[in-house]
């Protein structure tokens, strides 16, 4: 199963534009790192995360307009050993938002990993919550949802045992909340993610998975090729 090596959670709990960046940090070759993202805005994006001359693709983004807030996910996997290195990202516009970085290992991406997300646009009833078909067994599914109805989230019940993140709480004052967390999943199939409370939110929802690196092929090895010697050539031509 992917192995968490560490994560890096920031906000911006004043409206402002300015770049979230992690501490310092010296990644192995190959890691797999998630950058989940959030804004209180469904028109104010979060910019393409940058540092350590890494590629970040964009594997989805929420933003569906209205009362809603924005929701992405970024993936990179280490190459290059770049040494010491930070991820940065920074909104289009004045906002409040969040990012969390995590680092993987014993982990690889799909192709086109599955993802999966949801919404709702109305509030007053319900809670963030999706479901996502996982594609083989012991993976992770790292998610990012965030509620416009900035419900006071000290409820919060995470579905699948997740593991909280990191949570940017502006509930005070009407600034929206945004829920960083991961879960394990055992075996493949539709899995159930996000949160059973507080209900009423005004939310978005965005999920990936990580694959485990171990999983591998199920076909069973080939025998190795055995070449005849040059005798046991005449003597069959003989």
């Amino acid at each position: 199963m992917p192995s968490l090596i560490a994560s890096y959670f920031l906000q911006q709990n004043t409206t402002a534009a300015t770049a979230l960046t992690t501490p310092s940090f010296t990644p192995a070759n190959g890691e797999v790192v998630i950058v989940t993202l959030a804004t209180w805005d469904t028109t104010t994006a979060m910019g393409a995360p940058t540092g350590g001359s890494q590629t970040y693709t964009s594997r989805i983004v929420v933003a569906p307009g209205g009362f809603r807030p924005w929701v992405g996910i970024y993936s990179a996997v280490i190459s290059g050993s770049p040494g010491s290195m930070t991820v940065s990202s920074t909104p289009a516009a004045s906002a409040q938002y969040s990012m969390n970085v995590e680092r993987w290992s014993s982990a690889q991406l799909a192709g086109t990993p599955a993802t999966n997300s949801g919404g709702v646009t109305n509030g007053g009833s319900g809670a963030a919550t999706s479901s996502l078909t996982t594609t083989a067994a012991n993976s992770v599914i790292s998610w990012v949802a965030s509620d416009a109805q900035s419900l006071n989230p000290s409820t919060r019940a995470y579905l699948g045992s997740a593991t909280d993140a990191g949570v940017r709480d502006g509930s005070v004052g009407s600034n929206g909340v945004d829920y960083h967390a991961y879960q394990s999943v055992a075996a493949a199939g539709s899995t159930g993610f996000g949160l059973s409370a507080p209900t009423g939110m005004q939310w978005d929802i965005a999920g990936i998975e990580i694959l485990d690196s171990a999983g591998g092929s199920s076909s069973a090895p080939r025998s190795p090729l055995v070449v005849p010697s040059a005798a046991a050539i005449r003597s069959a031509v003989w």
